[in-house]
């Protein structure tokens, strides 16, 4: 099957579009049009842009009537941003047939193919790898599925491509394996994710990519891997040149078509189609902060947001957006039930700091404004039973698992946030999670936090506790902290 093949395929089935009603729209008796998904075909090249052209139309129509324009962003974000969504689409069906058309099938030359089956020959052959440039343009495709990256011994060796800039890695998860131990599965990606915070990661369903085992860097070489039971090498095969630009093409295509699970995203992407306006028209909700704390806030701190995002260069429509989520946060904290999870290391140093991230706002609040946000956080708790306080204990976590990205969950949907990315300005923003399988293994995690030694649990019971043991102590620290 072609690129083209696969991505029409993947695109009428995005859109529940029938192979007769595509055939209808483009003037082709359906048995090509067929062919075209399913086998080697591709239009004639004189009528190749009318095809791509009317099927952008057509499709366009039907996502947008169907109010689809996040999910398609998602599950295509290989798509050009900044174009009408016609043209988004008749611009990755061009592609893809331009890359079909030209593919080229000459034998590969002598010498850029080398077999290798002796363990340190192979681990050698890992470790000289090159690391990927930033962008795009460095990207590193993965069939194999990332938890046996992961847990492998020997595949450890290719951590190094994604220590130096903003790699982009797209990667396989296969579900089956990650539902056999959701608990351990979603913290080993959750801490890859931490761990390399400036690369950008895309997964996708790794089912029926078990075989494949390619690893790929663009512009450069391509490995296909023979894993044994344990996932550990057993034959490693190393292509250059055409051979690599191959294995790259044949790599990239097989990822595209398996639906995506998670994937980077941009802030205009979070508003766009009231994506976070219907996040938070649930009515049950899981946070986990590790940088500041933007919830509960007092109505007041709208103005502060607004200010801070002013000074930032936030635009009239940005700061529209930011208004009416904090009004919608008001109504969700008044009846919500809603569990926050946070480090006691977090909390203290936003008491010390007054940092915080609201939406995509990069705030500092003065001390006056942490006193007034505590008392917020007091108001709300006794006004709503059905929010808890989750206090974690840094020490009762493994080293390795200490967080970087901060969670957002409902019962239907999941979104992560960068702050490292707002502070140093490298690496994906947010992360969306498109997958039932994820959404669910991450809040058993959330769950599983909770109970860790030195951890409480606090809701609005302990509150005249908590205020006769700590309120005098924090009182004190953040007046002292005012300026004179």
């Amino acid at each position: 099957m072609t690129a083209y093949g696969s991505l029409l395929r993947r695109l009428l089935e995005f859109t529940g579009t029938k192979l007769y009603a595509a055939a209808e729209e483009v003037g082709y008796d359906v048995s090509y049009v067929s062919k075209w998904c399913s086998r080697d075909l591709l239009p004639a090249p004189k009528t190749a842009h009318g095809v791509n052209t009317a099927l952008g139309r057509y499709l366009a129509a039907a996502i947008e009537r169907d109010g689809q324009e996040a999910d398609f962003v998602a599950a295509f974000p290989q798509a050009p941003a900044g174009l009408p969504l016609e043209r988004q689409i008749t611009a990755l069906l061009s592609e893809a047939y331009e890359a079909s058309a030209h593919r080229r099938e000459a034998p590969c030359p002598a010498g850029e193919l080398t077999l290798l089956t002796q363990r340190h020959e192979m681990l050698g052959k890992l470790r000289d790898l090159p690391p990927p440039g930033s962008g795009p343009e460095g990207a590193v495709v993965c069939t194999i599925d990332l938890l046996t990256l992961l847990e492998s011994r020997d595949l450890t060796v290719l951590e190094h491509l994604f220590q130096k800039g903003e790699v982009h890695l797209h990667a396989a998860l296969d579900l089956e394996r990650f539902q056999r131990d959701p608990d351990r599965s979603v913290r080993l990606l959750y801490r890859f994710l931490s761990r390399h915070r400036e690369t950008f990661v895309t997964l996708y369903d790794g089912a029926g990519l078990e075989r494949e085992g390619l690893l790929a860097i663009r512009n450069g070489t391509a490995m296909m891997a023979g894993l044994d039971r344990r996932g550990e090498l057993d034959t490693l095969l190393a292509a250059e040149g055409t051979a690599g630009a191959r294995l790259w093409e044949t790599a990239w295509t097989r990822l595209r078509e398996r639906p995506v699970l998670l994937a980077p995203a941009r802030p205009e992407d979070m508003s766009r189609n009231g994506y976070r306006t219907d996040f938070y028209s649930r009515d049950q909700f899981q946070f986990f902060s590790c940088f500041g704390f933007e919830f509960l806030l007092p109505e007041a701190a709208c103005g502060w947001l607004a200010q801070a995002g002013a000074a930032g260069g936030m635009d009239a429509d940005h700061a529209r957006d930011i208004r009416r989520l904090f009004i919608t946060w008001e109504e969700v904290f008044q009846k919500s039930r809603i569990d926050f999870y946070i480090l006691k290391s977090t909390l203290l140093r936003y008491l010390e700091s007054g940092e915080l991230i609201f939406a995509d706002i990069l705030c500092r609040m003065s001390p006056a404004q942490r006193l007034e946000h505590l008392e917020a956080v007091k108001e709300r708790l006794l006004g709503n039973p059905n929010i808890r306080f989750h206090l974690l204990d840094d020490d009762a976590l493994p080293a390795e698992d200490l967080p970087g990205l901060a969670a957002y969950l409902n019962p239907k949907k999941l979104f992560l946030k960068n702050p490292s990315a707002y502070l140093t300005g490298r690496g994906p923003l947010f992360y969306t999670v498109q997958s039932e399988v994820l959404i669910q293994a991450a809040r058993g995690f959330l769950e599983s936090l909770g109970t860790l030694p030195g951890s409480g649990t606090y809701d609005q019971r302990d509150l005249a506790e908590l205020e006769g043991r700590y309120g005098g102590m924090l009182y004190r620290m953040l007046t002292l902290q005012e300026e004179p």
